[in-house]
């Protein structure tokens, strides 16, 4: 995400942005449109601070020969390592060199590059000829829970919240397109301290891409199921494969938007809602949308009790970087027009076997999901 209104610019495709400022939810803009009605753009993380209230500006700044960002809850001081912290604890990512500042968009540690997230940063190591990254973290808290997969590394605050989330987007070709999952390996050094170990999949790999956040909560609960590692659950995952790589089989994506982070729209007169998703690659498989036949659970799913889909939704449609897909059947009532409670979706390839779409789910930070929503 290169910036919140460039986002919502690039949607909007040269229509005016008129911002309502009466807004006071941290997901969402909410704009004016020239027919009467509004457009709310939530966002799957808060695009505004949590203590200033301003919104995110996704830049660094430099002074005096520091370097730092500010998150949604998130202060970020960056020199030989990313320090991350807020009310909660601090991280700290260790950095092979101590980084340089090129521009408010990107810093550079040698051939890797640095850039912002929306509460804290994502990297792009380059593993040519190295054939792996490896970083250590340390945060100020002994003994946290660890969740993690061979794709994402959690140190648990409470049960089902983190302090932190360490994710990989991808494995890229020298153009930066995903072209294959990453791996991450992990080694616990001592009660604070792990080593993380990002592993390419695909021989083609000329970098690898992962982002490193204080945790938010979510606009989004979702997690990606696949067949050929059954019992693998992603919640904290914030890449999805959808269709068919050759490490996970089959991919699908279940999402439901949390409803009390949407309070404000729930007694509106909805007009059309839209879940935009970020594209991390160039294929052109598209995806389709089905009704969840009961509920799901986030933490709990995997491919061998997956729920199966039940009523069709519509079809993705491929826009200037996002897939994006009318949801209006799935949460508005036909006769009231509101909001209405859904127990969510499943998310799937369009054709079996045609490749996959690499898209961010509902926990990235770097390129964050956007609901649309039309009301009056």
């Amino acid at each position: 995400m290169h910036s919140v209104l460039n986002e919502i610019t690039r949607l909007r495709k040269g229509a005016p942005v008129v911002i309502d400022y009466r807004n006071s939810n941290r997901y969402r803009l909410v704009l004016s449109e020239s027919n009467g009605t509004k457009t709310a753009y939530y966002f799957a993380t808060p695009i505004y601070n949590r203590t200033s209230r301003k919104m995110i500006d996704l830049r660094f700044y430099s002074n005096g020969g520091r370097i730092f960002a500010s998150g949604s809850n998130a202060n970020i001081t960056i020199s030989d390592n990313v320090r991350m912290e807020n009310a909660d604890g601090s991280c700290i990512v260790n950095l092979p060199q101590k980084a340089d500042f090129i521009s408010d968009r990107e810093l550079h540690c040698g051939a890797d590059v640095i850039y912002p997230t929306s509460n804290g940063i994502a990297y792009k190591g380059v593993i040519k000829g190295k054939g792996s990254l490896t970083l250590d973290i340390e945060v100020d808290q002994p003994f946290l829970q660890v969740r993690c997969n061979d794709r994402c590394f959690a140190l648990m605050k409470e049960k089902f919240r983190p302090l932190m989330v360490i994710s990989c987007i991808g494995t890229l070709d020298f153009s930066g397109n995903v072209i294959a999952p990453a791996r991450i390996e992990y080694q616990k050094l001592t009660d604070k301290k792990y080593r993380l170990t990002f592993i390419p999949t695909s021989p083609l790999g000329h970098s690898i891409l992962f982002e490193a956040n204080l945790y938010e909560n979510k606009l989004f609960q979702d997690t990606t199921v696949e067949s050929k590692n059954t019992s693998v659950n992603n919640a904290f995952g914030s890449v999805g494969f959808i269709g068919d790589t050759d490490l996970y089989g089959e991919q699908w994506l279940y999402s439901r938007p949390d409803y009390s982070r949407m309070s404000e729209i729930m007694d509106k007169r909805i007009e059309k809602v839209v879940l935009h998703m970020p594209k991390f690659n160039q294929s052109r498989v598209e995806c389709s949308a089905f009704k969840v036949a009961s509920r799901f659970c986030s933490f709990g799913s995997n491919w061998s009790n997956k729920i199966v889909g039940d009523v069709p939704i519509s079809d993705s449609v491929s826009t200037d970087g996002y897939q994006s897909i009318d949801i209006t059947s799935l949460l508005v009532d036909k006769r009231m027009r509101t909001i209405q409670y859904s127990e969510g979706l499943i998310l799937k390839s369009k054709v079996k076997g045609s490749g996959f779409s690499a898209i961010a789910t509902g926990d990235s930070y770097f390129a964050p999901q956007i609901l649309e929503v039309n009301f009056r």
